[in-house]
């Protein structure tokens, strides 16, 4: 099995409710972690939580749709801690509306976020991965890639966007020691659905989805997880 304290892992999107209760779940590993998320207040309120329980953490605000700020924080990451090993891509963006009553800027900022910025992230920071030690990419799709959605249709093409390019980079890296998993979840319990009219109680809960990544985090290195998919029971019924 994989040892995840071993590791320095990069969790883009850290900040949200699935990245948190991610970050809480390795931080009882002290695991080395550098995180990313949009706003600089809350990464650093995350920063602190975790490095009182005993985790090295490394912190940068970062857009995932600007290369130079993707970049740089892999290169930030890679400098401070002489190497990356495992990319988590949780960043994800969902602007549900009808098609007529939406514009050009959030169809851009929907592919942008989920599908560029998964492109951007995976560029570079395989760009600092060891051949010889390999790295693990674990890009978080959506049940919405499989099962359309008629309130979001265009966050439902991103990430099926975002399997399609998980599957085709799997193949592409294989050679270089490094592995791709995509996780699609269904609906998760977060403050993302407030203000909605939806049966958040039958949810499946982030502590459920961070269980699985940690998971594949600990999995045979030898091993390729291509692809796991999930939904709550009480949901599913």
């Amino acid at each position: 099995m994989g040892n995840t304290n071993e590791k320095v892992i990069i969790i883009v999107g850290a900040t949200g409710g699935l990245g948190t209760a991610l970050c809480e779940l390795l931080a009882k590993e002290k695991v080395k972690l550098v995180l990313a998320s949009s706003k600089e207040e809350p990464l650093m309120r995350l920063k602190q939580e975790l490095e009182d329980r005993g985790s090295e953490v490394l912190v940068k605000a970062t857009d995932v749709t600007s290369e130079r700020e993707v970049e740089s924080l892999m290169d930030l990451a890679a400098s401070h801690f002489g190497k990356v090993d495992v990319l988590l891509n949780l960043a994800g963006l969902s602007i549900p509306s009808a098609i007529e009553e939406m514009d050009i800027n959030d169809y851009k900022l929907t592919m942008d976020v989920n599908v560029l910025g998964t492109f951007l992230c995976s560029k570079h920071f395989l760009r600092k991965v060891n051949e010889q030690e390999g790295g693990l990419i674990i890009n978080i799709g959506s049940m919405a890639a499989k099962r359309a959605n008629p309130n979001a249709p265009l966050y439902c093409t991103a990430k099926a966007a975002v399997n399609m390019f998980s599957q085709g980079l799997a193949l592409q890296v294989k050679e270089k020691n490094t592995r791709v998993t995509t996780i699609n979840p269904g609906a998760i319990d977060t403050t993302f659905w407030e203000g909605r009219n939806v049966p958040r109680e039958k949810f499946l809960q982030a502590e459920d989805v961070a269980d699985v990544i940690h998971y594949v985090l600990n999995s045979n290195p030898k091993v390729v997880i291509h692809e796991i998919s999930l939904d709550s029971l009480l949901f599913f019924k």
